[in-house]
């Protein structure tokens, strides 16, 4: 198989598995931990926010070794 197409499907995978994992994490905290919609929200941003900015300071710092 062509190389960029295993690459390809890795890259969907990986992203059908995160999308399907965050469903999940947010039915069971709004529906079994009792957690309102917003309070999920917010969260999510803020450790998205922080996730983006660790891979790009790490992205830089791999890249320059």
């Amino acid at each position: 198989m062509d190389p960029i197409k295993l690459r390809m499907r890795y890259l969907v995978g990986f992203f059908v598995a995160a999308v399907l994992t965050a469903a999940a994490l947010r039915h069971v905290l709004h529906v079994h931990a009792g957690f309102a919609r917003e309070e999920i929200r917010l969260g999510v941003l803020i450790t998205a926010g922080i996730g983006i900015f660790l891979a790009i300071v790490l992205f830089r710092w791999f890249r320059r070794s």
